[in-house]
């Protein structure tokens, strides 16, 4: 397993402290997408009774302005934001699309 980037573990690190989550997991996605950036493009699976009553744009919304100086180096943020009884129904998390930038060979 890598050893995780600098970016990935400081968005580990506010996601627990902001969130408390029952499960969290921060995937640094930049190796398979075009260009030179190492920490560019994340995925963000995020489980937590913070959602309970919140919208999912709510929850998206609280992750980006968490994140709102990151965001102007991060090119891609997907974000599942899950309450606990969605993520036991969910049963996993979808694959993250191609970057529009064309693929890695």
């Amino acid at each position: 397993m890598s050893t995780p980037s600098s970016m990935q573990q400081h968005l580990t690190e506010q996601l627990e402290v902001a969130l408390s989550p029952s499960y969290l997991e921060v995937i640094n996605e930049s190796a398979n997408h075009s260009g030179p950036a190492i920490e560019s493009h994340f995925k963000l699976i995020v489980v937590s009774d913070y959602f309970n009553d919140l919208a999912l744009i709510a929850r998206h919304r609280f992750i980006n302005q968490l994140f709102k100086e990151e965001l102007s180096h991060i090119h891609a943020l997907a974000m599942h934001t899950y309450t606990v009884d969605e993520w036991r129904a969910k049963g996993g998390v979808p694959a993250s699309p191609q970057c529009a930038g064309g693929s890695k060979s």
